[in-house]
């Protein structure tokens, strides 16, 4: 009899839609994170391959104003996120083409695999691009993309559409002009701020966001190097270091950080796991990564993810070193207190490999 009445009390919450927490305890509140979004590696041959045939057949319009193709982490149900927080894709820009000008909520960063006389306008700043720089653009800033030469450009966006769209938070206007006024000498952000210790001294604002709209590789590639003189390095990613904010120490972004990081010849890193996923790009060198217990082997231009909460350690299997560039939703997670790491403490901090990925 009261088995019928319980029966009968659970369709009355659902009749005036309601649900009693002891029937979903387990599902809202688990006992650790358990993300959908799954371990997966994408082959740069592929991406470069279709990238290649889009850029044949694909022509830029208002509207598709951009030739992005985004990471689809098979774990999403078919959503075009690397990550539930992260998307990520490959651009490819055609020689002489315009991306026109546009302005978005979601923030947004370019790192350039090819640059090949390409450049960056934003907020009229317009810096021209070089393998391995990382290009800004903060949320609601208007930004255009073109190239001078013949040649075609292809760089890696990093954006936080999916925790936009969660959030229902997303707004977009283009320009309707294919690119802005540039209204400064060219590379001026470079110039001014571009030192990263040191600046206008008569300036004493502090932005929310980096003062200059691009990282240069080479100065970028010398801290590494400067890094790894030093002695110093990470057990668990060794030699790494965050894009930041040179007048605030912030990451780049609010909602997500990025990161270059070095692995040095026949380097294997530790095993640790976090409260934040991360997107990998394999810039040079070859290796692997052992995400919870399966092994994925990289070289370069590859993509692999790690999601929130999976063990993972990275391997440089060669003589020459491994550069990954990567961006992270940690200061997301640290913002909300919801950031946790922990190491892994058994086999000598390696874990066992069960399987490899295919």
């Amino acid at each position: 009899m009261k088995d019928d009445r319980i029966e009968q009390l659970l369709q009355n919450f659902n009749e005036a839609n309601l649900q009693p927490l002891w029937t979903l305890e387990s599902d809202i509140m688990p006992h650790k994170p358990n993300p959908k979004s799954i371990p997966f590696l994408w082959k740069w041959e592929k991406l470069y391959e279709l990238a290649e045939e889009a850029g044949e057949l694909i022509t830029l319009e208002r509207g598709g104003d951009r030739r992005a193709i985004a990471l689809a982490n098979p774990g999403l149900g078919g959503m075009p996120f690397a990550t539930e927080t992260l998307w990520m894709a490959v651009q490819w820009l055609n020689g002489k083409e315009v991306a026109p000008a546009h302005r978005h909520t979601p923030q947004a960063i370019r790192f350039i695999v090819d640059g090949a006389g390409s450049y960056s306008t934003v907020e009229g700043d317009k810096v021209y691009l070089e393998r391995g720089d990382l290009v800004l653009n903060p949320p609601l800033l208007w930004h255009d993309h073109g190239s001078e030469s013949e040649e075609r450009a292809i760089w890696i966006d990093g954006l936080d559409i999916p925790l936009t769209k969660y959030l229902n938070a997303n707004f977009f206007e283009p320009m309707h002009k294919d690119t802005q006024e540039v209204n400064t000498i060219k590379n001026y952000s470079i110039l001014k701020y571009g030192s990263g210790t040191l600046k206008p001294a008569w300036e004493r604002e502090k932005p929310v966001y980096p003062p200059m709209s691009t990282f240069k590789w080479v100065k970028t590639e010398q801290a590494l190097l400067d890094l790894a003189k030093s002695g110093a390095a990470c057990p668990h990613d060794d030699i790494a270091m965050e894009y930041i904010n040179p007048l605030t120490g912030n990451p780049v972004m609010k909602t997500f950080s990025c990161w270059i990081q070095m692995l040095r010849p026949n380097v294997h890193t530790q095993a640790h796991r976090e409260v934040c996923s991360t997107v990998y790009f394999v810039f040079e060198g070859s290796g692997y990564s052992v995400i919870d217990g399966i092994r994925f082997d990289w070289k370069q231009g590859d993509l692999f993810v790690v999601p929130n909460w999976k063990l993972h350690e990275h391997i440089n299997t060669s003589n020459e070193r491994a550069i990954l560039f990567s961006i992270n939703d940690r200061p997301t997670m640290e913002l909300l207190d919801k950031y946790r790491a922990e190491k892994y403490e058994e086999n000598g901090g390696h874990q066992i490999v069960t399987s490899v990925f295919e």
